[in-house]
This record gives C-alpha cells, structure tokens and sequence, in this order.
C-alpha cells in the first residue's frame, strides 16, 4: 500500500509539472511562438493557427493518456514490485520522451514553416548582444553563496547530539538518512553557485527592464534553493530528534522525513512557476524589446552554438529551465553518458527485483554451520552459539525498522531491529506460518518457508544440532 501511495503521489505531481511546464498553451510573447521566432502576422495566420491548434489537441490527449496510464501502473504494485517496476520505468521513458518529442516536434515544424515562407524577425544572429549595465549590476541579486552554509552547517550539527552520535554508532540505520541531507544541500549549494555566475541575458534595448529580469531569476533561483536546503536541513533535524530522544527510527520518523523532503519539491516547483509567469509580464510591458533571430542555433530543438563561450545557457522552450551548448566539446558525450548511465541504473534495478520477487531462499543445517541466504544477504551461525530454537505462530510484536534489507510487503529479507527485541535477521515470507526463531545472544534469526512442512522439518534438523 505505502509503495502504490508513494509512485501515484510522484505520478500525479510529475504529470502536472510536466504538463505546467511543457503543455501549456501556446503563448506568442518575446516575438516568439513555440520557441521560434515570427511576425506577429504570421503568428496569427492560418498555417500557424493550424499547427498550435493541432499541437494542442495532441498534448491535452498524451497528458490525459499518461495520467491514466500512470494510475494504471500502479495499481500492479499490488501484485508484485519487480513486475511494477519495470512497467513504471518503461512508462516513465515513454512520458519523458514522449512528451519532449511533441514540444521538439512541432518546434522543428514551425521552424520549417518559417524558413519555407522567409519570415525573418529582428537582428541577425551573428554577434550576441551586450547590455555592459546589466552585465554590471550586482545589488538585489538575492542571497549569497555563502548562506548556503547555514543549512550545510545544521546538517553537519545533528551530529553534536550525543544520543544522535550514540544511536549511529550503535545501530547504525540512520547514516543514509543524514548522508543524504547533507548531499542534497551541498548539491543545492552548488547549482546556486553554477546559476549565479552565469552571465546577464539580454532582452531589451531598455537597460532598466534587462536589469529587472536579471534580477527577478537570480533572486527566484537563489531564494528558492536555499528555502529548499533549509527544510532538508529541517528534515535532517527531525530524524535526529528521533535518534537522540527516541533512540529510534521507525515509520513515523521516516513519514515525516519523507514529507519534509517533498516541501522542497514543491517550494521548486511554485518558484518556477512563479518567476516564469512573473518575467512574462516584465517583458510583455517592454517598449523596445530587442529581438535577436537566433533560431538557426535551436533548429534541432536544443542549442548548438560553436560561437558561444557560455556552457549553459537558458532553454529557449521553457525558460525555467538550461541547457547545454551541444556544440561544445565533451556535451554530447557527456550526455550520452548520463543518459546510458540512468539506463543501466534502472535495468539494473529491475533485474534486481526480479531477483528479489521471484530468486528462492536456502538453508542449509549441518552439524558445523545453520545458513540461511536469499537475494543479497546470507546469515550464519556456529550451532555452539545458538542459545534456543522456538517455532512461533507470528512474529513477536515489537516496533520493526528494516536497517539494511527488503520489505515489499510479502517477504522480509535482511537486516532488522526490533525497538524492544534489538537486532535481528530476518528471511521471512509474511503471510507464511510456522516461523522458526533462533536465539544467539546477539541477535535473533527469523526464517520460514511457503510450505509449512519444510518449516516443520527444519526445525527437527535444528534440534538434532544444537547442543
């Protein structure tokens, strides 16, 4: 259940992003429709009418399609996560995709029509333009690079609580929790640094408006990332509460870790969205806009510009967003690489739990060793050190937090600890019964098959090797 909540809640959070960002309607703005560069006439006349309008339709219909299609898929984690999760992944690329085709598409066809009927908007491309006021502007650019160390600093101070440093040394589950804080906020800090030294955009031939929006994106960039690396430092804080105080971390630790980590999601997202519509209207009541036809540089629908010195520059479709100069040496290269590494992370992910769904368990029982292994973990005991071997109907009841292993809802595998039981190692099919614990001092081993008969029998191997 917690699985199907989880990838629906992200499902219908990334169909709305997506559709907020690339399937709004298209606006004619800056000179520009879809990214290219027109006569407003032209805009207005019926072949282009005709291309929006079809795009439009289009988009409402793959929107609408995916969004269903994503409900559709969750529904099988149900069933089994290995085969949700290959269907989620395959759905996932069709979406991105998918919808990055109908945006480039119709771009590529609109630019097309342009170059087929000769409309040709403003200043050539040759030289970029300059603005050396703006360029020179530094006041109100928001916060500086160096508030980033507040956040980065409250990370870093949870492990000052005594109860915090005592918990991970002593169990050891809440290292990825703060682990992955402080990457967060140091990557956060970062892409402020990469943004805020980029250099000042040129829109007009009024320095007081290229000021403004100059202004506008480094602030909303800037005050946006750092709220953001404040409520993960937030969420950081909340874990340790648990380890210093409660001496454990358990769903309701994790529950509120998870939504202080999505406040950030949505602080990004509102920003954005925000600072987009907000340029909009800056630009819209510009007397002298400066229109500089540059299209043949975004023909292919991404930016490729040999002349240009910048590495990243603002998306010329959606203006939230940067991209590459695919004209510089190692930019494609290096997206193909992150491309082909995001492929491999998610079949291999999906193998994995084909693995975990579908590989069996083993145990062995000899006189000299009790294993028990299935998927990636394998736990082994001298017979010498097994204190008791009990046949239990149910699990104890304790308060259970999986340290390092898997529960997907049908089997728990791995590492566990039990707030009043401590450490424990499980390989359990949970809706299978008899379950067979073994005592060994340090932790407790809890094992079971399908089939209550072999559980049976190898609690009769048991008693015959332990002393």
């Amino acid at each position: 259940m917690l699985v199907f909540v989880i990838f629906l809640f992200c499902d219908l959070l990334m169909a709305g992003v997506f559709f907020a960002v690339y399937g709004r309607k298209p606006v004619y703005e800056e000179g520009m429709l879809l990214g290219v560069h027109l006569p407003r006439e032209a805009a207005q006349g019926a072949e282009v009418t005709a291309l929006t309008t079809a795009y439009r339709r289009r988009t409402r219909r793959f929107y609408l399609v995916n969004l269903l299609l994503g409900v559709a898929v969750c529904l099988v984690a149900f069933w089994r996560f290995s085969p949700f999760l290959i269907l989620w992944c395959l759905w996932l690329v069709e979406f991105v995709v998918g919808a990055q085709w109908l945006l480039l598409g119709t771009h590529r066809k609109l630019y097309d029509l342009k170059m087929a009927r000769g409309w040709v908007v403003g200043e050539p491309a040759t030289l970029a333009a300059a603005d050396t006021r703006a360029s020179a502007q530094r006041r109100g650019q928001g916060p500086g690079l160096a508030w980033h160390l507040l956040p980065c600093g409250l990370v870093l101070t949870t492990l000052l609580l005594p109860g915090v440093r005592d918990f991970l040394l002593t169990q050891g589950s809440g290292w990825g929790l703060l682990g992955s804080g402080l990457a967060i906020s140091l990557t956060l800090w970062a892409l402020h640094g990469v943004l805020s030294r980029r250099g000042n955009k040129v829109y007009s031939q009024d320095t007081a408006v290229n000021q403004a929006v100059n202004r506008l994106e480094r602030q909303v960039w800037g005050w946006t990332l750092l709220l953001c690396s404040l409520f993960n430092a937030a969420a950081c804080w909340s874990a340790a509460w648990w380890m210093a105080r409660a001496h454990w971390v358990g769903s309701a630790a994790y529950g509120i870790y998870l939504v202080l980590e999505l406040i950030p999601v949505a602080i990004l997202t509102a920003g954005l969205l925000w600072m987009t519509r907000k340029r909009r209207q800056l630009l819209a009541g510009d007397p002298v806009p400066l229109v500089v036809d540059d299209d043949v540089y975004w023909r292919k629908g991404w930016y490729e510009n040999p002349n240009d010195p910048h590495w990243l520059v603002q998306d010329r479709l959606v203006p939230c967003n940067y991209s590459m100069n695919m004209a510089k040496p190692g930019a494609w290269g290096g997206t193909i690489a992150l491309l082909a590494g995001v492929g491999v992370l998610m079949v291999g992910l999906c193998v994995l739990f084909l693995w975990a769904d579908f590989g069996g368990s083993s145990v062995v029982i000899a006189p000299d060793r009790v294993a028990v292994s299935a998927f990636l973990y394998d736990t082994e005991v001298d017979p010498q050190d097994i204190q008791s071997v009990t046949l239990l109907e149910d699990l104890p009841e304790d308060s259970y937090v999986r340290t390092n292993g898997l529960d997907d809802g049908r089997r728990l595998i791995g590492h566990f600890r039990g707030r009043e039981s401590g450490p424990c190692e499980m390989y359990l099919h949970t809706a299978a019964s008899p379950i067979l614990a073994v005592e060994t001092g340090d932790f407790t081993l809890y094992f079971n098959s399908e089939d209550p008969a072999e559980t049976e029998a190898w609690y009769q191997a048991l008693a015959a090797v332990v002393p």
